[in-house]
C-alpha cells in the first residue's frame, strides 16, 4: 500500500471515530461524507467505514450500490446527470439523454478519456414538478429542452 493512501486511511478513520457513532444506522451518512470528501467512493473508503461500524464489507458494497447518487469511480471533472425517472422520461428525458450524449460523445455511464467529463443518469433527482431535469456539476435545471442542455453543455465539452 503506497504511502498517500495509508495517509488518507488513518486520517479518515479518525474523522469517522469523531463524526459517526459506531452504529449500522450511520453506513450512509457515512458514505455520503466519504463522497463528499472524494468524490466517488473509493475502495479503501469503503474498507474504512465497514471496518469502523463493523459492517461486513459485502454490505457496505451492497448499500454502496443501491443508491444512485453514490458512485464507484471517479468521475471526470464535470458531471452531468440527466434525470430519467417517471416523470422526466414522460417529459422527454430520453431526447435530452441522447442529445447530451450525441453533443459530449460519451455513452451514459461514460467519462471520457481525458476524465474531463463523466454522463451519468439517475433514477429520479425529485424534480418531477419541473421535469424534464438535467445537472451540470450538481446544479439542476428543470423543465430542460434539447436547446438549454445544448447551451448547458457547451462549456462542458469531452472533446
Amino acid at each position: 500500500m503506497n504511502s498517500d493512501v495509508k495517509s488518507l486511511r488513518n486520517e479518515m478513520r479518525a474523522e469517522l471515530r469523531q463524526r459517526f457513532p459506531r452504529e449500522r444506522g450511520q453506513l450512509l451518512p457515512a458514505l455520503h461524507h466519504l463522497q463528499h470528501e472524494f468524490g466517488y467512493l473509493p475502495d479503501w473508503g469503503m474498507e474504512v467505514v465497514g471496518w469502523h461500524l463493523g459492517i461486513p464489507a459485502s454490505e457496505v458494497y451492497g448499500a454502496a450500490t443501491s443508491y444512485s447518487e453514490l458512485r464507484l469511480q471517479q468521475p471526470g471533472e464535470h458531471v452531468v446527470r440527466v434525470c430519467t425517472g417517471l416523470s422526466c422520461k414522460l417529459s422527454g428525458a430520453e431526447s435530452l439523454a441522447e442529445a447530451a450524449s450525441e453533443q459530449l460523445g460519451l455513452a451514459m455511464g461514460e467519462t471520457d478519456a481525458e476524465g474531463a467529463v463523466t454522463l451519468e443518469e439517475t433514477a429520479c433527482a425529485y424534480l418531477c414538478a419541473v421535469a424534464p431535469a438535467v445537472s451540470v456539476d450538481g446544479v439542476w435545471t428543470g423543465r430542460a429542452s434539447l436547446e438549454s442542455v445544448h447551451a448547458l453543455l457547451e462549456g462542458v465539452s469531452s472533446t
